[in-house]
């Protein structure tokens, strides 16, 4: 399959030239308007302090769309007897399920005919309601990689037989995915953190070779369903550590370095929404649905994301958080409410978030390595103006002796990819490409 794809998914990606820095067409006396990547942006961004309104491309604004407004119902009262209380959570799970039912059906109506099937329960309701809305015609699509989990992998495999749906396992080899570091980090126009995004990159690139158009996902649950409840607990302390080690290669002279005391950057969105909200949206426009989104769209693929639909969004951002998560579950109520719908180890497994390492922990580490180093290159870095090369090629050199399961392993993998894929994004940009982050 993978010789059928075109050069850039296919071919051995190239090292980036040496070439000395281009002094800027201002400074030359030109009119020519700067391109690439804003400098202080950059900086922002590696603190987790870029707003939601600025970009990291000069002369490029986000406008960030509105957050839910919704309010969450109160819990159920301490009065209510046992019976009483079932009561109210059925019904909650009725209308959480219906809500969902309904936004597949509506997609499937409209064409959708495909499931990104991971084998979790997100993944695995939205393959089984399909199913129900359009019997004999729906396909699943399954994802072979090195750090895929093995459990949801053979989960995927039970849920697809038992909805009588054609499941399309897709291998994606390791070697393939230094090579695709560099189209992934254009196509998504955003920097990278892990070897998980260019896996679903060519997940997605398979999937419209082999015939898909519009496909659905179940990006966005662990979101509006707390699928996570520690996951802005979590998220704090790995921002905590990206800041630290971040300030290690900025430059001294970079203004607004930040203080240990920062604000979280979902504080920086709409305040008249919930943190929860708010912090949500952050996952969500930073992590998740750039890959999701336009990765997919680089292949010509639509991807649907039913549980972000607000028809669907807000009936579970109304229902009270101690019916979402229960002794540290997420999705405590979801998962009651598709009994019978998909299989009891499917429902009831827990989320383990995964951050996929990739120099570090990759069988194509030397390749990685390789790569890392000629992006992390003086004649590279120079041109972001806030980065310090011999500070980022130190990191590059203390992460070579790294053992993969390290406590700061983790962290300086996600710096030093973000490193490469700013380069990388400064270098597209510079050549006058077309608008970023449209």
């Amino acid at each position: 399959m993978w010789r059928l794809l075109p050069p850039p998914l296919r071919g051995r990606a190239t090292l980036p030239e040496e070439k000395p820095r281009a002094e800027p067409s201002e400074a030359r006396g030109g009119s020519t308007p700067l391109l690439g990547l804003e400098p202080a942006c950059i900086a922002a961004f590696l603190l987790h302090a870029l707003p939601p309104s600025q970009s990291l491309f000069r002369g490029v604004s986000r406008v960030a769309p509105p957050l839910p407004q919704v309010q969450r119902e109160a819990a159920p009262a301490q009065s209510l007897s046992n019976e009483a209380e079932v009561q109210v959570h059925d019904e909650q799970a009725r209308r959480l399920v219906s809500a969902c039912s309904d936004v597949v059906g509506a997609r499937v109506a409209a064409g959708a005919r495909d499931v990104s099937l991971s084998g979790g329960v997100d993944s695995a309701v939205l393959c089984a309601l399909a199913a129900r809305h359009a019997p004999g015609r729906v396909r699943a699509w399954s994802m072979e990689v090195h750090f895929a989990d093995e459990t949801e992998r053979r989960n995927a495999r039970t849920v697809a037989r038992l909805t009588g749906v054609e499941l399309v396992d897709v291998p994606i080899p390791d070697a393939v995915l230094p090579d695709l570091f560099e189209p992934t980090v254009i196509a998504t126009e955003t920097p990278l953190l892990n070897a998980r995004v260019i896996a679903s990159f060519a997940f997605y690139a398979a999937a419209r070779l082999l015939g898909a158009s519009v496909m659905l996902s179940g990006a966005g649950a662990d979101e509006v369903l707390r699928g996570n409840p520690d996951a802005m607990a979590s998220a704090a302390t790995r921002i905590d550590e990206d800041r630290k080690l971040a300030r290690t290669v900025l430059r001294p002279l970079v203004d607004n370095l930040g203080d240990p005391r920062d604000p979280m950057p979902w504080s920086l969105a709409d305040r008249e929404s919930s943190e929860e909200v708010r912090h949500a949206a952050w996952v969500l426009r930073e992590l998740v649905l750039p890959p999701e989104l336009r990765g997919a769209r680089t292949h010509r693929l639509t991807v649907h994301t039913p549980y972000l639909d607000t028809r669907f969004a807000n009936v579970a951002l109304s229902l009270p958080e101690s019916s979402l998560s229960r002794e540290g579950v997420g999705k405590w109520l979801f998962r009651q409410g598709v009994r019978g719908l998909v299989p009891d180890e499917v429902r009831l497994a827990r989320k383990t978030p995964r951050y996929g390492h990739t120099a570090l922990s990759s069988p194509m580490r030397a390749r990685w390595l390789e790569l890392y180093r000629a992006w992390l290159s003086p004649s590279r870095l120079e041109p972001l103006e806030v980065i310090d090369p011999e500070a980022a090629l130190a990191l590059l050199e203390y992460s070579t002796h790294i053992e993969p399961d390290a406590p700061e392993a983790s962290a300086v993998d996600r710096l030093l990819m973000r490193l490469c894929s700013l380069a990388m994004l400064h270098a597209h940009a510079a050549r006058g490409s077309s608008c970023p982050e449209s």
